[in-house]
């Protein structure tokens, strides 16, 4: 009897966006079904995704109750799209539910998302001062605009789809853009009992609850649109790395109404090498192992008129697909009429992810580190600044992705489903965590896994008390004193240490770029103060011997000569079975986030050793700047290498405002895009067990494998800008 086959979204597919933002729908009357379906099958994608209504409120087909015809288009333009994309086997995502409805704020005013202080809640960018005309005012889901986006989602879903899209789906506890209006005043009232607190005290249960309900009314209407899908998948655009990440929560509360995670990823132009795939691996963690769809897009930085490289589209779709996602080309109807050069590169990786996508089918991830993300501490931790949260994260993923370390984003939640996933779990400052969270992370301990800790990790209960005690201090070794709040910082190494990184005192902090609200960047120089109950310490604090340094741009250097403490700033504890729990006071991750530094990358090297002796599945001798994916697939062994050793991308950067300011010499806002890549050479492959078999199967080529033991080496002799091995047994 034959297994049961797989629904068609839960396989890599190779997408198509294909979005009509303008205001005038300029190009609308020239595009048809014909087009864009053409278009697809070119550039060899299986899936289009298409608005069913645009922001503006215009539908794209005909006979709507939601919404009148877009006046500019000809025929049936989504009815029609369906029809001629079936008949090539392409599937079709409509996108509908999208928060911001000009026609329907026209119509329905006291419909919309009000601010605290009155002001219509934007989806656009708009300017911080003067009077505003809304363009994309968001509607409340609270009022009656959430019966219209269930008929959005009913009518859609009954025109022929495949499955339909929640875009831009938004509703936010920031004060900024959090909701005021009439209608969630009534609902909050009537189920909690009293007013709507306005002003942000995180000591105040009130407001914290306030901030956790907006999840939960956000996620009950994301399973009510469900429901009105007649059956079909349900993908949700999350933005992940967007909106101060807070749909990364919502994402995980409504994971159960939610099939598939559109991680949009238009930062990607000024964000690192390897962004995409990361925006991946962060959307299936917090998606609790949805599939993800994630975008490059065909144009440059927010220039929606200017292609991007490419190179550029090339590796950010290839990203996507080698961290496990389904890529996808989004193209808006202005530059597909003015350049369709984007789609020529596209057209090469879908044709690569075509001879691929047999060795991806039930492949899993080579798994080594798990580092956790805790939405509970990006929202109660991290409060209006999320970013003393997410930099340590992200620290650490980009220190381990350069040492070629496989490295997956997880949540406290998946590690009790999946305990022998991980070798080494890193906690960058997790602040808020249960008794049972603490649990799995001890059980993990008994089982061999080595622990990673920073600064405050399990020191505050999920809502965001503090604990007075962490809540690991058995499993670290350590018993909290207190916190010290410093602008600068130093640790001493011990002697191990001390030669590992070449040097024995190390600076803790970083340069503020505005020195009017800090000499300093907020809090990366604080540190915990423990006492060590049963662990080793392998460095202590120092403090600075005057407020800031004299040298060179005086007020903006560390100071000098600081004197040491008789408290630990990096200690260590055995677990059993070879493994470790290593313990930084402070924020090493963030550390590393704005230095980049190989002083701080020695640090997490050395902590990754020593929390486990045991070694990555897969090793790669090779610059930081290729990264390596590998994947499991039954018996056989996939690497994935994508070489990112671009151009210079980001040329300069500002210091921001100080006393007595000068003009720039020169601008400091700049966003380049890769246009080269320098081919990395004599790529050596090391991986446990032994293999007789290795090849490309982009090229054709077969490699020579050397075992050694239990021990298999391949060399790849050039990764121009991306390459593919396979060890077979």
């Amino acid at each position: 009897m034959g297994g049961q086959a797989k629904p068609w979204w839960k396989g890599v597919r190779r997408i198509l966006q294909f979005n009509i933002e303008d205001r005038y729908g300029h190009y609308v009357a020239e595009l048809d079904a014909e087009q864009i379906v053409e278009t697809a099958k070119k550039i060899h994608a299986d899936t289009i995704v298409f608005f069913a209504r645009d922001a503006w409120g215009y539908t794209f087909y005909r006979g709507s109750r939601a919404g009148p015809p877009h006046p500019k288009m000809k025929g049936d333009l989504v009815r029609e799209l369906i029809r001629r994309a079936h008949e090539e086997g392409i599937k079709v995502v409509l996108m509908t539910a999208h928060t911001a409805n000009k026609l329907q704020y026209m119509l329905h005013s006291d419909w919309a998302q009000v601010n605290r202080e009155g002001e219509v809640v934007l989806l656009e960018h708009a300017p911080p001062a003067g009077e505003y005309k809304p363009e994309w005012p968001e509607l409340c889901i609270n009022s009656p605009f959430a019966d219209h986006l269930e008929l959005e989602v009913w009518e859609a879903s009954s025109l022929g789809a495949d499955a339909v899209m929640l875009d831009s789906f938004r509703y936010l506890p920031d004060p900024s853009r959090a909701c005021y209006c009439r209608w969630c005043r009534a609902r909050f009232r009537s189920e909690k009992g009293y007013e709507m607190p306005s002003e942000p005290d995180w000591s105040d249960s009130r407001w914290r609850e306030l901030w956790d309900w907006r999840y939960s009314v956000a996620a009950d209407v994301i399973r009510r649109l469900k429901k009105a899908s007649h059956g079909l998948p349900l993908v949700f655009n999350s933005h992940p790395a967007g909106w101060a990440g807070r749909m990364n929560r919502l994402v995980e509360e409504a994971s159960d109404s939610i099939d598939i995670v559109f991680a949009e990823c238009s930062e990607a132009d000024h964000q690192p090498p390897g962004f995409i795939a990361e925006m991946v691996k962060l959307s299936r963690a917090v998606g609790r192992g949805k599939p993800v769809w994630a975008t490059r897009n065909s144009f440059h930085f927010y220039m929606t008129t200017l292609s991007s490289t490419m190179l550029t589209v090339r590796q950010g779709l290839r990203e996507a697909f080698i961290a496990g996602g389904s890529p996808m080309i989004l193209v808006f109807s202005s530059l597909y009429m003015m350049d369709k050069r984007p789609l020529e590169a596209a057209a090469k990786v879908f044709q690569e992810i075509e001879v691929l996508e047999e060795y991806m089918d039930g492949a899993e991830p080579v798994r080594h580190v798990g580092i956790v993300f805790s939405t509970k501490s990006l929202d109660h931790y991290g409060r209006l600044t999320p970013s003393i949260y997410v930099d340590d994260v992200r620290g650490f993923y980009y220190a381990l992705t350069s040492m070629h370390v496989p490295v997956e984003y997880t949540t406290l939640e998946a590690l009790q489903e999946c305990p022998g996933c991980y070798n080494v779990v890193v906690l960058p400052s997790t602040a808020c965590m249960d008794d049972r969270a603490a649990r799995i992370i001890r059980r993990l301990a008994e089982q061999g896994v080595g622990i990673i800790a920073t600064w405050i990790a399990s020191a505050m209960h999920p809502c965001g008390v503090e604990c007075r005690e962490l809540l690991l201090s058995d499993l670290l070794g350590v018993r909290l004193q207190g916190v010290l709040r410093l602008d600068w910082s130093y640790i001493i190494l011990g002697e191990e240490l001390a030669r590992r990184v070449g040097r024995s005192l190390l600076p803790w902090g970083f340069v503020s770029r505005d020195l009017g609200a800090s000499p300093t960047t907020r809090m990366l120089s604080y540190h915990t103060l423990v006492e060590s109950v049963d662990a080793d310490v392998d460095a202590w604090l120092a403090l600075p011997s005057t407020e800031h340094g004299y040298e060179y741009t005086a007020g903006r250097s560390p100071p000098s000569r600081p004197v040491r403490l008789d408290a630990p700033a990096i200690l260590h504890r055995g677990l059993g079975r070879g493994a470790s729990a290593v313990y930084f006071t402070g924020q090493l991750g963030r550390m590393y986030w704005h230095t980049g530094h190989p002083d701080y990358l020695s640090l997490i090297s050395w902590a990754l050793e020593t929390a486990s002796p045991r070694r990555p599945i897969v090793e790669a001798d090779a610059p930081p700047t290729l990264l390596v994916e590998p994947y499991r697939q039954g018996e056989r062994l996939v690497v994935h290498m994508l070489n990112t050793s671009y151009n210079q991308r980001t040329p300069s950067m500002g210091l921001g405002g100080s006393r007595q300011p000068l003009p720039g010499f020169s601008s400091t806002f700049q966003a380049h895009p890769a246009t080269g890549v320098v081919p990395v050479r004599n790529v050596r492959l090391r991986v446990m067990g032994t293999y007789s078999h290795a090849y490309m199967p982009l090229r054709g080529d077969r490699l020579e494998v050397k075992v050694s033991g239990s021990y298999t080496e391949v060399v790849v002799p050039v990764v121009d800008e991306y390459e593919v091995v396979v060890l077979e047994p």
